[in-house]
C-alpha cells in the first residue's frame, strides 16, 4: 500500500533511535585499540582487526534476521525491541573486560561487539519504517532522517571520549574489587543509559500503522471482482540494488578503513602519544559529526533535500572521495621521513622499522590535510551520498515490502565493517599505508564507473496502469495506486 501522507512522527522518531545506536556502537572506535593493548600487551594490529571484524559480521547477521522478521510479521516493533536488548547485552559484557584474564580480554571483546552487532540489526526494520511511513515525494527527507542519524552517531560517538578523559586510567571505584569506572570502559556506562533510552521511547512514544482488517477485505473483494494477475508493480531491477549496494559498501568500507588505522598513523606518522592520538581523533570526530549534523538538519527540514540529485551526487561524492586520498596520500616528493624520530617501544611513537620493512621509503603527508580531509570528506561530502543513495534504493523497491530488500541494503554496509579491518590492517602490515590508500583510489574509480555505464538503469520503479474486466464484458481501469492506509 502507498501512503497518502508522510508520518512525521513516526520518521523522525526512526532518526533519533538511528542516532541513539550508532552513538553507542561507535563510541568504542576511540579507545578500544589502546584498551586491548593496555590489558593485553601481545595484541597486535590485526587481533583488533578481527575483533572489529567480528562485531561487523554479527551486525550483518542482525540486518537479515531482523529485517526478514520485520518483512514476515509485518511490523517493525519487535525486531526493534529485540535490538535494543542485543545492545543492553552488548554493553553489559564489555564491563567485564577489566575483570577476565589478559589472554581473555579479546574474546570478550569479540562476544560484546558480536552481541552489539546483532543489535545494530535493527537498522533494517528502522528504515522499512520510515519507509513506509513516508510518500514518494518525501522519501529523500524521510531517508535523511535515517542516515542523518546513522552517520551523526557513527562520528559523534567516538568523539564522545573526550568527555571521559578526565576520568584517567584508573577513575572512580563503583564495586570496589570487581568495578570501576574510568576512561576506558566509560563508553559501556553511557551505552546502557542510551540503549535503556530508545527501549523506553520504543515503548511509550512509538505507534506503528498497519493495513486494517477491513482494508484487507476490501482489496481481497477488488482482486475477485476484476480477476487481478498482475502485480501493480514490477519487479525491481536488479543490477540497479547492487549498485546501490556496492556504492554503500564502498563509501563505508573507506570510511571504516581509515578509522581503523588512524591511531595507528597517528602513532606512527606524526609521532603522537596513545593519549593525544585519542584525543585528536575523538576531536576530529567531533567536529566532522557537528558538520554533518547541521547538513542533515537542513536536508530534512528546508528545501536542501530538493537540489539532491541521486545519480550525480552518488558519481560526484566518490570522485571527491578520490581527491580526498589523493591530497593525504605519501607522495615521494615530500621531504619529511617516518623515520625522522626513532621508534619508541614504550609510548610507541615513530615506525618500528624492525617489523615494518617499508617505513624506509615511507614520507610523511602534512597533518592538516589529513585532518582537513577526514572532516570535508565524512563531515561535508558523506551526507549527500548517504541521502542520495538510501533515497534511489528506496524508490527502486515496491514500498509494500522492503524488509528484506532493506535488510540487504544494510548488509552491504555491514559487510564492508567485515572485511575492512581485516583486509585494509593485513595490507597496512606487509606493505604499509601507501597501498591502503592505492586499494581504496581503486575501489572508489571503479564505482564511479558503474553509475556511468548503467545511468539509465538506475532510475525509480513506477507502478503499472492495468486493464480490468468485470463479470459483465465490460473493460475497467483500475488505479495504479490503492490508497487505502494513511500512514
Amino acid at each position: 500500500m502507498v501512503c497518502e501522507h508522510t508520518n512525521w512522527r513516526v520518521v523522525y522518531l526512526m532518526g533519533v533511535f538511528s542516532l541513539i545506536q550508532n552513538t553507542q556502537y561507535s563510541i568504542y572506535l576511540t579507545s578500544m585499540f589502546s584498551y586491548l593493548k593496555k590489558l593485553d600487551a601481545t595484541a597486535t594490529e590485526s587481533q583488533f582487526g578481527w575483533i572489529m571484524a567480528t562485531s561487523s559480521l554479527g551486525h550483518c547477521i542482525g540486518c537479515f534476521v531482523l529485517g526478514w522478521w520485520n518483512s514476515r510479521g509485518r511490523k517493525s516493533s519487535p525486531p526493534m525491541h529485540c535490538g535494543f536488548l542485543l545492545m543492553l547485552a552488548s554493553n553489559l559484557v564489555y564491563l567485564l573486560v577489566d575483570s577476565v584474564p589478559s589472554d581473555w580480554v579479546a574474546h570478550v571483546m569479540m562476544v560484546s561487539r558480536l552481541l552489539g552487532g546483532f543489535g545494530m540489526g535493527n537498522s533494517s526494520p528502522m528504515r522499512t519504517c520510515a519507509s513506509f511511513h513516508s510518500t514518494h515525494s518525501d522519501r529523500s527527507k524521510a531517508m535523511a532522517s535515517i542516515s542523518g542519524g546513522r552517520s551523526v552517531g557513527t562520528v559523534v560517538g567516538p568523539g564522545l571520549q573526550l568527555m571521559f578523559l578526565p576520568l584517567g586510567e584508573t577513575g572512580i571505584m563503583i564495586l570496589p574489587g570487581i568495578l570501576s569506572l574510568h576512561s576506558n570502559n566509560a563508553p559501556a556506562f553511557l551505552g546502557i543509559v542510551l540503549t535503556m533510552i530508545g527501549f523506553v521511547s520504543l515503548i511509550v512514544l512509538f505507534e506503528e500503522e498497519i493495513a486494517e482488517e477491513s482494508d484487507k477485505t476490501a482489496i481481497a473483494d477488488f482482486e475477485n471482482q476484476y480477476n487481478t494477475v498482475k502485480e501493480e508493480y514490477p519487479k525491481s531491477d536488479i543490477v540497479a540494488m547492487l549498485i546501490c549496494m556496492l556504492t554503500r559498501f564502498v563509501q563505508n568500507f573507506m570510511q571504516i578503513s581509515i578509522e581503523t588505522l588512524a591511531p595507528a598513523m597517528l602513532m606512527m606518522m606524526y609521532f603522537q602519544t596513545r593519549q593525544e592520538a585519542v584525543a585528536s581523533m575523538a576531536t576530529t570526530y567531533l567536529t566532522t559529526g557537528f558538520i554533518a549534523t547541521i547538513l542533515y538538519v537542513l536536508i530534512i527540514f528546508t528545501k536542501l533535500s530538493t537540489i539532491v540529485r541521486d545519480k550525480i551526487f552518488n558519481s560526484l561524492v566518490l570522485l571527491l572521495f578520490v581527491c580526498h586520498l589523493l591530497t593525504t596520500y605519501s607522495w615521494q616528493f615530500y621531504s619529511d621521513s617516518v623515520l625522522d624520530e626513532e621508534f619508541s617501544n614504550e609510548t610507541l611513537t615513530g615506525c618500528d622499522d624492525i617489523h615494518f620493512t617499508w617505513c624506509d621509503s615511507l614520507t610523511i603527508s602534512p597533518q592538516w590535510a589529513f585532518y582537513i580531509g577526514y572532516i570535508l570528506s565524512f563531515g561535508l561530502f558523506m551526507p549527500f551520498i548517504n541521502v542520495a543513495n538510501a533515497t534511489l534504493y528506496s524508490k527502486l523497491l515496491n514500498p509494500d515490502s522492503q524488509g528484506t530488500q532493506q535488510s540487504l541494503y544494510d548488509i552491504s554496509n555491514t559487510t564492508a565493517r567485515i572485511f575492512a579491518p581485516i583486509f585494509i590492517t593485513l595490507i597496512y602490515t606487509v606493505y604499509g599505508p601507501r597501498r591502503v590508500w592505492e586499494f581504496l583510489c581503486l575501489l572508489l574509480l571503479f564505482t564511479t564507473f558503474l553509475w556511468i555505464i548503467f545511468d539509465k538503469r538506475l532510475v525509480p520503479i513506477k507502478p503499472i496502469q492495468k486493464q480490468m474486466f468485470d463479470n459483465d464484458g465490460f473493460e475497467q481501469d483500475k488505479l495504479s495506486k490503492i490508497k487505502l492506509v494513511s500512514c
